[in-house]
């Protein structure tokens, strides 16, 4: 039985006012042509599919043509809910998805038994399914992102989040069946992850940290979601975050997106492999000394998201700022960093000037000369005033 792993799709998730929705629809497009062209049986997808607990039509629309893509190739998906996600309304259609092999899956997996692209489904319960292929049967649990409980089961108040997690796990496992291979489908922070800015929003380093222990020695693959970032979260077994398919912030720059593909033969994972995503536009950083260099660099990034730096003697005229977001719309942060003219040291943008070198520079960029006495002294009372 053959499985591809990915995860936070993060439907209709903005950067920094700029919609990603078309950039989505091509990458959801290419990680169905490489399930299609890697021959596999399941698509799993772990979580954060969408950016919101209310997503707009428009990435609701976009998640159900990914479903029926997949499905039209007979291929079986199985996808839970993440930190980002409302579990109930995220399974509300899953009765009528399951009839087309798209499996929403929450706390109460009650679908219809039967045949589903080239899978058998021949047992499900809470928080598990169960399929047969033609060699393989694979217990799959699916574990949605839970705060300080999981839905219908008496967990210890008194334990730890990632104790919570082991008891729930230990209890959806014992009812696998010897001969099955054992998968889990999770939402979880796993203590050493590496974070990015696009899950700084959540409580990653505090209460809601799973050790990998917590993981049952039968599982062979552990398919993870909630970190953006490709990784391993356990130097033993198969621990693995897929990774988020496109770079969602700006300490994404460089890191190659993908998702993750892998077999279960005789019981055991084999044939793990990454596959490249090259769908999306990336981001990167770019910074300049004078704005009349700008172009140079620019210019080499055109299809680009920007965060781009320039370092000057002087403040920006409006016009110039204006005429740089034109010509590069894609420029998503634009910062000025002056430098003083006594000896080099750089000043963070205009944020450190004080009130009345602001108004100074200000009235100098308007009019080409520094304000008088008197409108300074106007100036500095109102603002005293305020």
């Amino acid at each position: 039985m053959k499985f591809l792993h990915t995860s936070d799709l993060h439907i209709g998730k903005k950067l920094d006012g700029f919609s990603r929705l078309d950039e989505q629809s091509e990458v959801l497009t290419e990680i169905s042509n490489i399930a299609q062209s890697e021959n596999v049986d399941a698509v799993l997808i772990a979580g954060d599919v969408f950016d919101t607990f209310m997503p707009s039509s428009n990435a609701e629309n976009l998640f159900f043509e990914f479903l029926d893509l997949l499905t039209q190739k007979g291929i079986v998906t199985v996808a839970i809910a993440g930190n980002h996600d409302d579990e109930d309304r995220l399974t509300a259609s899953k009765a009528l998805a399951s009839r087309r092999g798209a499996f929403l899956c929450g706390a109460d997996n009650n679908f219809n038994l039967g045949r589903y692209g080239k899978l058998d489904l021949i047992e499900t319960g809470n928080n598990y399914i169960v399929f047969k292929g033609d060699n393989e049967t694979c217990f799959i649990a699916t574990v949605p992102y839970f705060g300080e409980a999981p839905k219908g089961y008496e967990i210890d108040k008194e334990k730890t989040y990632g104790e919570k997690v082991g008891d729930l796990l230990e209890e959806i496992f014992s009812r696998k069946k010897e001969e099955y291979t054992a998968i889990l489908l999770s939402h979880l922070f796993m203590l050493g992850g590496q974070t990015t800015e696009g899950e700084r929003s959540i409580d990653l380093g505090g209460a809601k940290v799973v050790s990998p222990n917590a993981i049952p020695k039968c599982v062979k693959y552990t398919a993870l979601g909630h970190l953006h970032k490709r990784q391993s979260a356990s130097k033993s077994g198969n621990v693995i975050y897929s990774g988020a398919p496109l770079q969602y912030s700006y300490d994404e720059v460089g890191n190659e997106k993908s998702v993750t593909v892998f077999s279960v033969i005789n019981g055991e994972i084999k044939d793990l492999k990454t596959v490249s995503l090259n769908s999306g536009r990336k981001l990167c950083k770019l910074s300049v000394s004078g704005i009349e260099s700008a172009d140079v660099i620019l210019s080499k990034y055109p299809d680009n998201f920007i965060d781009f730096t320039i370092f000057s003697d002087r403040p920006l005229a409006v016009e110039e700022t204006a005429k740089l977001k034109e010509k590069y719309p894609y420029i998503t942060k634009l910062k000025l960093e002056l430098l003083s003219n006594n000896d080099g040291d750089r000043i963070t943008g205009r944020k450190h000037l004080s009130d009345k070198e602001l108004f100074v520079e200000f009235i100098k960029e308007k009019y080409g000369k520094e304000p008088d006495e008197e409108l300074m002294s106007a100036y500095l009372e109102i603002i005293a005033e305020e």
